[in-house]
């Protein structure tokens, strides 16, 4: 297990850190660095584009992403928290990223992953082989991805993946309801 200033150097030296975040177990890397980010893939058996990035505070979308304006209560009311929110991005990240021109953000409720993101902002995408089942912990994370990965410890997630709340068209689209649900989405989102 590493400290939180150890998984900050070694996300900057381009190594992959899994972590607790508020609702899974996520890893990440440097989302500028490519060679980082295809060693994600590699080692996640990830094929298609789109990872989402771990901002530290709401403040940062701004500088990421294009933000309509008849979007912001959705950011103010939900972040931070267990959504991921689908916007255009405004920033070259290395490829894999962005897909289609978007990148999914997290804000997370989660104070170890806050710090983990709080100097620069970090992929984050659910500890597992693409498509298994998700570590439930630091061991089973161990015993899947073994020495490709440093391990960070903290709060312990909820086990139920984020809310996926896509922003960049007109009109909002819940594409995964997850550990945010509540009546408010069923007003405000078509499903």
């Amino acid at each position: 297990m590493i400290s939180i200033e150890e998984a900050r150097e070694a996300i900057r030296n381009g190594e992959i850190v899994i972590y607790p975040t508020d609702t899974v177990l996520g890893m990440g890397c440097d989302p500028f660095n490519q060679t980082a980010v295809d060693r994600l893939f590699e080692i996640k058996g990830k094929q298609s584009d789109g990872l989402s990035i771990m901002l530290n505070n709401k403040k940062e979308i701004y500088d990421f992403c294009e933000v309509n304006t008849k979007y912001e209560k959705i950011i103010s009311d939900f972040l931070p928290g267990p959504v991921t929110l689908i916007m255009k991005s405004k920033m070259k990240l290395a490829k894999g990223v962005s897909k289609n021109g978007n990148i999914a953000i997290r804000i997370p409720l989660n104070e170890t992953a806050n710090d983990l993101a709080k100097d620069s902002p970090i992929i984050t995408t659910s500890a597992n082989i693409h498509g298994e089942k998700i570590a439930k912990n630091i061991k089973e994370a161990k015993d899947i991805f073994k020495n490709n990965c440093y391990y960070l410890d903290g709060e312990k997630p909820t086990g139920i993946e984020s809310t996926i709340i896509d922003l960049s068209k007109n009109k909002p689209e819940v594409r995964r309801i997850g550990a945010l649900y509540s009546t408010i989405l069923e007003g405000m989102f078509e499903f």
